[in-house]
């Protein structure tokens, strides 16, 4: 009688490969938590490093018709689960518990690796100098007859620009650019931002759910903005995210960028993006005491009907709770309440005859 075949034994790893996850691990901590000088920071790698990336991969993506996030979030799910399922169903049952541990570990190694490129790519970023370090801003001037003077501007703007906005209707990229890259010019970017063509997800339902506008994604150099914007919301929200595409991560500085950016262009469709996105952020007192034109109050209410339409409260609620201890965890004090601190840094810092904020470096200059 023919004996029976020995099953094969379970290859047991090596020690190497769990050196290598832990070496993996221990970077990706010292990554994120090791001090570096901000000097370092904004000349050799923002400046530098930062910029060769941006020059080398944004006009690649841009040219790609569908999101290269979208492609590389499924490959990487993919082969996390074809390298579970192989691994486990390679070994017998009682050798499954050893062999779940063995790739829990070397996901963690994998996940330390997206963390070290994370940092790499975009992430220490976050470590440069606020916009309310770089600019001439005095907070006692942010008075109240600054806001409501600062009010009025805005008010005015959306009065007076929404019949021409309506007229134009689309977005001139190239019209925004001229706008915006002077303004990071002058904030610290020595080098000509290569920017981005806005595109749509796969993940646009959970953005819709979670009340998500956009995002700059880092891990493939591109711009990935809600399709359901109406055309006047376009404007203000790529020139936002546009602002983390040059390096700017703090999302009050990413809104003081993209509204500046919007109010100092001469195209009635940006500037009247950039009052629009503003208005909600004015006091209430001074939302009750000015007036808008009947055609801008149609636009915001068609503007709350967008956002309501998808919109889930507790997907909202989990999302911008997730997004707070992120912004946290990444030294932005305030989590998700930055993002309202742009309207300060708008009535309280200095402009010059083209609209560009004054920077402190411009004053140890002169």
């Amino acid at each position: 009688m023919r004996g029976r075949s020995p099953q094969t034994a379970p290859r047991i790893p090596s020690i190497r490969e769990f050196e290598v996850d832990l070496l993996a691990i221990a970077l990706a901590v010292a990554a994120v938590v090791v001090p570096i000088p901000q000097d370092w920071i904004e000349n050799v790698y923002t400046n530098s490093t930062f910029a060769a990336l941006n020059h080398a991969f944004v006009s690649i993506t841009n040219v790609v018709p569908v999101s290269v996030g979208d492609v590389e979030a499924i490959v990487a799910i993919v082969v996390l689960i074809v390298a579970w399922v192989g691994s486990l169903s390679a070994v017998p049952h009682w050798e499954r518990g050893r062999t779940a541990l063995r790739m829990s570990v070397h996901t963690l190694g994998w996940i330390a690796f997206l963390v070290i490129a994370f940092e790499l790519l975009w992430g220490w970023n976050y470590r440069r100098e606020t916009v309310s370090q770089r600019i001439v801003y005095d907070a006692s001037t942010v008075t109240d007859a600054a806001v409501a003077a600062f009010s009025q501007r805005i008010v005015d703007t959306l009065n007076r620009e929404v019949g021409p906005a309506h007229a134009e209707n689309k977005l001139d990229r190239q019209k925004l650019a001229v706008a915006f890259l002077p303004l990071v010019g002058r904030l610290g970017d020595d080098w000509n931002v290569t920017l981005t063509e806005p595109k749509a997800t796969l993940l646009e339902p959970y953005y819709e759910a979670a009340g998500i506008g956009g995002q700059y994604s880092p891990f493939s150099f591109e711009t990935l903005l809600n399709t359901s914007f109406l055309p006047f919301e376009v404007p203000r929200a790529l020139a936002h995210e546009w602002a983390h595409v040059a390096g700017f991560t703090d999302e009050g500085d990413a809104n003081y960028i993209g509204t500046l950016a919007c109010l100092r262009s001469d195209d009635p469709l940006i500037q009247y993006s950039g009052a629009f996105w503003t208005y909600d952020e004015l006091p209430e007192a001074q939302r009750l005491r000015l007036k808008l034109d009947p055609r801008v109050v149609a636009d915001f209410k068609a503007s709350r009907i967008r956002f309501a339409r998808h919109y889930i409260p507790a997907i909202f609620s989990f999302q911008w709770q997730l997004y707070d201890r992120y912004l946290r965890s990444s030294g932005v004090r305030g989590g998700v309440a930055s993002y309202g601190f742009f309207l300060r840094l708008l009535v309280g810092s200095q402009l010059d005859s083209q609209g560009l904020p004054l920077v402190k470096r411009m004053q140890r200059a002169s």
